[in-house]
């Protein structure tokens, strides 16, 4: 599937001629990174209690399906809030947001990452609001992912997937659902290919990349494109950064260590993990380089947090907590897909925010039981 060797194909900087011979030395590297990770959850689950082996076997088919009436006038606040959206993009983007001629424009990062989590507490809301006014939630969810797309962000298509994953859990477990939601999914991620080809435009903005729309031929390509790079193009990137990288454990330290970036020097070295300008490391390349025994520990340890962040989604679901099970499932999979284009530290990040979020929810859920107790004692005396 990967390597066609005599097929004719896409060669993103000439990163697909690589010999047969090292490319299933990549494979091999792979193999080892299976075989450690599924010996990292098997040893978990072995040393599991009794009660956690239970949880592990049983089905919460169940727990994902929620059948809830969405309280009256819920898409009405939806619109309210999608009108402080669109004004907080004009007051931190100004013009820019319609049209300008650099990528990235120099505004206010507190204003980007506040509009980032309006806009998802947004699809959220309209997600609910899907049964009480379908027509509407999908109008607002457009001009939504219309004004977000002139970013050029591809954060605009996790709004997407939150508002297609609410819609399916809250339809009921149907065959009819199910293909729908799938549907949905393959859509989506059409879409993210479209956002991927912004950053190539002499213009950005709303009004380029609406216009891009016109050049039927050079989207669809691009498109195409785009899918392959997610996709495939990682391999490729893998077995590169096995041939050209020079990394040092410490390096691997920085790239490891949870604390932001200009507190562990992150920012002095990140152009020694880089390929060209465009392409950076991956983390599977980064990981293979260092041995086999770094990469055997690396994927045992990796199996084993994911068995553990099984389990916490598990207790999340028997509790009923589908959204914090839902946020911890979504970070770990950006973690797998980022592995592939992105160096260590930009997709290891997301393992540091899953526990976050656990770090989270378990103060929350203590402090709503020690609140409870207080209450019942005091009726008691």
């Amino acid at each position: 599937m990967y390597f066609e060797f005599y097929q004719p194909k896409i060669n993103l900087y000439n990163f697909d001629v690589i010999k047969s011979d090292y490319f299933y030395k990549v494979v091999k590297q792979y193999l080892v990174a299976l075989i450690a990770f599924n010996i990292g959850i098997i040893i978990y689950y072995e040393f599991s209690k009794q009660e956690t082996k239970l949880l592990f076997n049983r089905s919460f088919s169940d727990k994902l399906f929620i059948n809830i009436k969405s309280k009256k006038n819920l898409i009405k606040k939806a619109r309210n809030l999608l009108v402080i959206i669109i004004l907080l993009y004009f007051l931190v983007y100004g013009k820019s947001i319609i049209i300008r001629n650099i990528y990235l424009p120099d505004v206010s990062r507190g204003g980007i990452i506040a509009i980032k989590i309006l806009s998802f507490i947004e699809a959220v809301m309209l997600g609910f609001a899907y049964k009480e006014n379908k027509t509407k939630s999908r109008l607002y969810l457009f001009i939504l992912l219309l004004i977000s797309m002139g970013t050029g962000s591809r954060t605009v298509f996790l709004s997407l997937l939150v508002y297609i994953i609410i819609i399916f859990i809250t339809q009921g477990n149907t065959l009819k659902n199910k293909i729908k939601f799938f549907t949905n999914l393959i859509i989506s991620f059409v879409f993210l290919a479209y956002l991927m080809r912004f950053r190539g435009l002499h213009s950005h903005g709303v009004y380029p990349y609406l216009m891009s729309l016109g050049e039927v031929n050079n989207t669809i390509k691009s498109i195409v494109f785009n899918l392959y790079y997610s996709l495939i193009f990682g391999v490729y990137v893998t077995a590169k950064t096995l041939q050209e990288a020079s990394l040092n454990w410490h390096l691997i330290y920085i790239s490891l260590h949870p604390l932001p970036g200009r507190f562990v020097g992150w920012y002095n070295h990140i152009n020694e993990f880089k390929l060209n300008p465009f392409a950076p490391y991956s983390l599977h390349g980064i990981v293979f380089k260092m041995g086999n025994l770094f990469t055997f520990l690396y994927f045992f340890m990796t199996g084993v947090i994911f068995a553990y962040m099984e389990k916490k989604v598990r207790q999340y679901l028997s509790n009923n907590q589908r959204t914090i099970a839902f946020v911890i499932t979504l970070l770990l999979l950006l973690h797998i897909v980022y592995g592939f284009e992105y160096p260590l530290r930009s997709a290891f990040r997301y393992i540091y925010y899953a526990f976050f979020v656990i770090l989270i929810a378990s103060f929350f859920n203590r402090y709503k039981f020690t609140l409870k107790t207080s209450v019942n004692h005091k009726h008691e005396q």
